[in-house]
Formats: structure tokens, sequence, C-alpha cells
């Protein structure tokens, strides 16, 4: 007992303040000690990838040197780059590693490793060069731990059809405990300030096994939007900051903006004040330009009836930003252009008034100079992709003289991600009273959660929603939305059909693999179930050494199949099969893998939530 406590507390899941007992999905997992926090990557490239973990050692040292590797498969037969790392408290025992040398498009394997233990295996994608036919990647923002579960990354993860995560902010909350769900409370209990207080907030977050395993699973490339800091924050301040009682809001910004990149696997900028607006190329098709309209050049916001709203010194992004981006633009070949960005930028008005000035109709001379500028070089399929709203949109970007019949007159298109949890705010008269004073909406959902999937080939660029039930139960069903694309050459949006995934690689082991193997013959090593118990969800992992055919079957206890799949031949390495349990009654059943090898099986329990 004294060692789950220290353990627990060295992870942040107890902490002063605390009055309740936490959510299960965030508690630390005594079986991932000491890398409780799990694994992550993110800003790939075409020859390196960021890896990431998080040291929680029981006593705490001045220096830990951890050795990390990456391969090709799940079993680490062909190793491509390995080596050592060191942290200290300096930077929260957090780890980070640029692994170089690594080939285009490609999916890797990697591990890290401390004194003989190991981390969970993560997986990752290095970018595409030259030639490319088709790219998708997950948008995603706006995850309020309180608010409820992150059944979407989870969804996102084991549902394995894109090739990357774009977090466009919003991936923590600053605000204290508010019990708006049982058991899921913010820690520390109180509003986040210090640095210390970022970095707790950051481990909770990250202990959550959903978040966990979407990391695990995907590489992910991130920016922050407000909260990562506090409310409706800009360059000099926020409104919910209060210099009064809380301190400098230099000292506050810069304390949010350390934990971020200590926490997050992003590529740290030699700049002083770690900008992060950065471009990612993926080969001739894409290039996507992740942007920050939050903290890095953004003037106050003003009310919607003020008359600096049009004042040409006003900015969303710095004039060094801008220049940055309108210069690359400029010799940009590639087929799309998207820009990875926090807030809405097309219009949203009630009878010609602006509705939010925290968004780009707060700077709408900037918002014409991008316009004008892209105009200029002649750029027509640009793409805008937007977190901040917690609702989902599809936007044409309507210039003046724009026909909202025809799309005539459009400088692109927009898409809007919905939230994974983050709350709503009632619209009265929904979306048809939105769409009727902005036209160019052609899509709005202002109730749901989840996210979406871009899925980008040289004729179209399109948005499929996914949508979650219910954040609030811990159990939960999916709705596949509408999906909205943008032709080549159009700049305007029209409605499209959802798109069949490419098959993707098998997804990282999902437990540590520190289990005995059975083997049957020379083919087979052992069959998981994880979780186990289960309540709606199953996955059963298993591990090949050579190629077999595959058949798994599930029958309850008096021998009546439920699920049977025959998966074919599979080359060897870790594998997965998803199963959905939705109508199962309660009991143990019986999961059975056949090879020409022989039969191995497992048995599951099968609970239901109270």
């Amino acid at each position: 007992m004294k060692r789950l406590a220290l353990t627990l507390l060295a992870c942040a899941a107890l902490l002063r303040g605390a009055t309740t007992a936490q959510d299960s999905r965030s508690m630390p997992d005594s079986t991932l000690a000491p890398f409780y926090h799990g694994v992550a990557s993110g800003d790939p490239l075409t020859d390196r990838v960021i890896l990431w973990t998080r040291l929680t050692l029981e006593e705490p040292v001045s220096e830990a040197t951890l050795s990390w590797r990456i391969a090709t498969d799940t079993l680490f037969q062909n190793v491509v780059q390995s080596g050592t790392v060191t942290t200290n408290a300096e930077r929260d025992y957090t780890v980070k590693v640029d692994a170089t040398g690594l080939q285009p498009n490609t999916w890797y394997y990697y591990q890290f490793e401390y004194k003989g233990v190991r981390s969970l295996i993560g997986r990752t994608r290095t970018l595409p060069q030259g030639n490319l036919e088709r790219l998708r990647l997950a948008v995603v923002s706006c995850s309020d731990y309180q608010s409820g579960y992150f059944h979407a990354y989870r969804d996102l993860a084991l549902r394995n059809s894109v090739d990357a995560v774009l977090h466009l902010g919003d991936y923590i909350y600053e605000y204290p405990a508010a019990s708006i769900l049982l058991h899921r409370n913010h820690q520390p209990s109180h509003e986040i300030i210090t640095l210390q207080d970022y970095r707790l907030r950051h481990s909770l977050y990250k202990l959550d096994k959903d978040l966990r395993l979407l990391h695990q699973q995907l590489p992910m490339i991130a920016v922050w939007d407000d909260h990562e800091t506090a409310n409706n924050s800009w360059t000099h301040g926020a409104q919910n900051h209060q210099p009064d009682t809380e301190g400098p809001w230099e000292s506050r910004k810069h304390a949010g903006k350390q934990a971020y990149m200590e926490w997050m696997p992003i590529r740290e900028n030699a700049t002083a004040d770690n900008e992060i607006y950065r471009k990612f190329i993926f080969g001739n098709l894409v290039s996507l330009y992740m942007l920050d309209t939050r903290l890095e050049g953004r003037s106050q916001q003003v009310p919607n009836t003020s008359p600096e709203l049009n004042d040409t010194s006003r900015t969303l992004i710095s004039p060094q930003q801008f220049n940055w981006l309108t210069a690359h633009i400029r010799r940009d070949t590639a087929r799309w252009i998207l820009l990875g960005q926090q807030v809405m930028m097309a219009p949203l008005q009630a009878f010609g008034q602006v509705l939010n000035t925290d968004q780009w109709d707060g700077y709408p001379v900037q918002r014409q100079r991008l316009y004008d500028s892209l105009l200029h070089y002649q750029k027509n399929n640009l793409v805008v992709l937007t977190g901040d709203l917690h609702t989902a949109w599809a936007n044409d970007l309507p210039l003046s003289n724009y026909n909202p019949t025809t799309g005539e007159n459009a400088i692109g298109v927009e898409f809007i991600t919905t939230s994974i949890t983050s709350s709503k705010i009632p619209v009265p008269g929904g979306p048809s009273i939105v769409q009727l004073l902005n036209p160019h909406v052609k899509f709005v959902d202002l109730v749901r959660f989840g996210y979406f999937i871009l899925d980008v080939t040289a004729q179209r660029a399109q948005a499929e929603f996914v949508f979650i039930n219910d954040v609030k139960s811990t159990t939960y069903s999916v709705e596949l939305g509408p999906a909205w694309a943008t032709l080549h050459g159009s700049r305007r949006l029209s409605p499209s059909t959802l798109s069949n995934p490419p098959l993707y690689p098998p997804l990282a082991p999902l437990g540590t693999g520190n289990v005995s193997y059975r083997r049957l013959k020379n083919s087979l090593i052992n069959l998981v179930a994880i979780p186990n118990p289960f309540v709606s969800q199953v996955v059963l992992q298993f591990a090949l050494l050579q190629p077999e055919q595959i058949t798994i079957e599930i029958s309850d206890m008096h021998g009546h199949t439920w699920r049977q799949h025959t998966l074919g031949r599979l080359p060897e390495g870790l594998h997965h099969v998803h199963f959905d349990a939705t109508g199962w009654p309660p009991g143990q059943y019986l999961a059975t893998l056949r090879t020409s090898s022989g039969h191995t099986s497992a048995r599951l329990v099968h609970i239901r939530m109270p």
C-alpha cells in the first residue's frame, strides 16, 4: 500500500485539495510503471519524428537515463534506430527524442526502457515525399476532462483509419474542479496558474486511458488555443486572468507554454518564446500550415460595437507570422493548402452584426489581407481547419459578391471540428436560423461531440464527421455523419459520400507485453483480451511469428457463437481484432483463435455497468 500511495502521489492523481475519488480511467495503471503516462509521438517529417514519454519514480533522482528503440515491426526484429536520452526535474522528468534517419511514408513502432523495464510500444508514421495519392487526417479539439469521457479519442484510435491526428487546441482546461461529472474532477482542484499547476493538469489528462491510447497509436500535430493558458487569452492578457490576484500575465503564459512543450510530443522551437507556427509537407498533395492565432501576435479582443473593430493595426497573428505564411504560400506548389488554426475564419453574423469578436470576425482587416494574398498568388485549393467552437461546421469562405446558391466568389472552404467533450452553448433557433442568417454555412451541428476525418485526394478534399452519442456515460455508440467536399479548383463546398479507408498496419500492442507466451508450433503467440472484464467493446490481441490463416470466434459458455471472423492470411507481427459487444448478455465467453497449426483460447468476462 505504501508503494501504491507513493506512486499515486508521484503521478499527481491524488493531490492536495482532492475531495472525491478519481475516475478509474485516469488512475495510474501499476502495470505501466514507471511509464504511467504511456508514450506519444508527433511532428513527423520525412526522415524523423518526435518520441515522448514521462518517467515517474517513487524516489526522484537528479538525472535518469533511458534507452529507446524504433523498428518497422511490433516484435522489434528490425530495429532501425536506437539510443539513450536523459531527463531530470527541470523538465518534470518528461522525455523527448527526435528520432532521425528514418524512411519517408513508413509506419514504425517504438519503445522506451528504464532499468530493464519497458514502456508501452507506440506506433507512428513519417511524412511522405514525392507523389502522394491520398491522405487522411483526424481533426480534434476541445477536450475538457471534467465535462465527459474521451470516447472520441478511443474510437479514433481503434478505428485505425488515419495517418495522423491534428489537435487544434484546448487539449487541457485551466478551470478549477467543478463537479460536472462524478469522480472526474480537475486536479489540482484550484484554477491552474503556476508551472507546477500546469504540469499536474497535463499529468492528469495523460493518465486518461483513452487519450493515452490515442497517443500510443498515432502521431499528433498540435497547437495550443486559449485554455492551455487561460480563457480568451491574447498576447498580453486573458479574460480569465486577474493580475491583482493571480500575478503577472507573462509569468502565467510562460508557465503554460513551458508545461505544454514538456508534456506534448512537439518539436521545440529554438526561439526564446517557443513559437509553434510551422509547416508540414505531405508529398506533392498537401502543405499543412499550423498557425498560432492565440498567443503569438493577437491584439486584445474588442466589443462587436467598438469602432476599433476595423482598425488596420489590429492583428490576430503577428506581422512576422503573417509574412512567414504568405511568403511560403507564394512559393507553394502542393495541390492543396491546409491551414490548421484555432478560431472560426468564416463570418458569423446576425442581421449584419458580428457575434463573436474572439474569432477572425474580430480582426476583419487582417482576414481580408490574407484573402487578398491568396487571390494574388492564385491559390485555388484552400482548406481551413478549425477548432474552438465545440460544434461541427462546413463553411464556404465568402468574398464580396458571394453567391450562396452557386458558391461563386468564395476564396476556399472551412471545416470546424466539434468538441471531444467540451460543453455547448444553446443557440436559439438552432442550425436553421444560423444558416438563414449565414448562407455560406452549408452544414452545422450544434449538439453532438466527436471529430472529423479529412480525406484528401488530387480531385477533392472532404470532411467526414464522426459523432459520439454520449460523453457522460461510460459506454457510447458512434454515428457517422455527413461528408462535405471541395473539388479541385472549385473553392466551394458540395455534399459528398463517405469514403472507404485504405488498409492500415496493426495497432501497437495495447498492453506492455509483459505476459507469458504460448506457442502453437512455430506460428502463434498467445491470445490476450483487452480490457477484461469489458463493458461494451473488447480487443483481442495476438502475435504471429510467421504468416498464417486466421479465424476467430467468440462463443458463450453454452456453446452459442456470438461472433465469427475469418481474417484470411495475416503477416507476421502483432494484430488486433475489435469486437462490439452491445446487446450481449453479461457473463463469461470464450474467444478461440484457429490457425493451421492449432488453436488457442482466452476466457472473457462481459459485465454491465450499474
